[in-house]
Parts: structure tokens; sequence; C-alpha cells
């Protein structure tokens, strides 16, 4: 379902899945693992996920642009869960 939605919605139109360069961060090997951002470092676990698709200007991914559409804050709980548990197959 995450697979779909993502598709769908065009996450994956700048978030690859195969560690491809984007225009957002590569979404393959992202989960459990440590993100540099504009204030530091983060694990990318549920709850950094959570925040990134809800307010995407938070943490800037360091050599990104802040360039997220602000209307993915509008998934649901359940969206969010189905994307995060296809970020983790993404190995």
């Amino acid at each position: 379902a995450g697979k779909q939605i993502a598709d769908s919605n065009g996450c994956t139109g700048c978030h690859s899945i195969d560690g491809s360069a984007s225009a957002g961060p590569t979404w393959q090997g992202l989960f459990g693992h440590e993100v540099t951002y504009n204030g530091g470092t983060v694990t990318a676990d549920e709850a950094y996920i959570t925040e990134s698709i809800r307010d995407p200007s938070a943490k800037i991914v360091e050599g990104f642009a802040d360039i997220m559409p602000k209307a993915y804050a509008s998934f649901t709980d359940e969206q969010i869960a189905s994307i995060i548990a296809y970020i983790q197959t993404l190995e």
C-alpha cells in the first residue's frame, strides 16, 4: 500500500528508491540510519519520517533544498504508516 501511495502522490518523483541522485534524499537504506540535516543528526525512524512528511521544513537533509510541498501534511496517519512500512523494505 505504501508503494502505491508514494507512486500515486508523486513522492518517488523526487525520492529515488535505488540510491540514485534525485531532487530529494533517496529512500533506499534510509530507515534506521543517521541523517545529517541543517541542525545536526537524527535517526531516520517513524517519528523522523512522520515529521518530514507533516513539516518538511523542520529538518532539511544536508545537500538538499527546502522544496518538498507542504501538501503532504494532509496524509492520514494510516497513509504515513504505509509509506514508512514501504521505506523499511528499501534496504
